[in-house]
């Protein structure tokens, strides 16, 4: 699969609005993993996360950038790998369009200037798209 069919087939399963996995790196250097909910897209693919401002993975992230995103559809026919890195977002501007963006924040935090709003950008360096009803293999696309 082309480079750019790649990044539109990742693209397509992240508008979808599923639940997803973060992976971090903790303090030992093993993975973390935990389902998150709600994201913002910005072309082509850095993605934006809603947190609490002192969670676990937000301290994870700022001793440790690297992180993966994983997005998954049906019964896991297909399945897409994001790898790159993530750093805690502070100005207040982008928090505004994270919060106008993902509606399910209100559920959490009381507002973008709520302390405990946190937010993560993540930057994606790699794309590896699986679907096995096409290949064993993934088609993967560097950014």
């Amino acid at each position: 699969m082309a480079r750019e069919a790649t990044i539109a087939a990742a693209q397509e399963m992240i508008r979808a609005g599923k639940p997803f996995v973060l992976g971090t790196v903790d303090t030992d250097g093993a993975p973390q993993m935990r389902w998150m909910g709600g994201l913002m897209l910005e072309p082509p693919l850095t993605i934006y996360m809603a947190a609490g401002a002192d969670s676990r993975k937000m301290r994870q992230v700022r001793a440790n950038p690297r992180a993966q995103l994983m997005f998954q559809e049906g019964e896991f026919a297909r399945v897409v790998t994001l790898s790159g890195t993530s750093e805690v977002v502070e100005d207040t501007a982008t928090k505004r369009r994270v919060w106008d963006g993902i509606p399910g924040c209100a559920e959490y935090f009381g507002g973008p200037e709520d302390p405990n709003f946190g937010v993560l950008r993540f930057v994606c360096r790699r794309v590896e798209r699986l679907a096995l009803n096409e290949s064993h293999e993934p088609a993967v696309a560097e950014m």
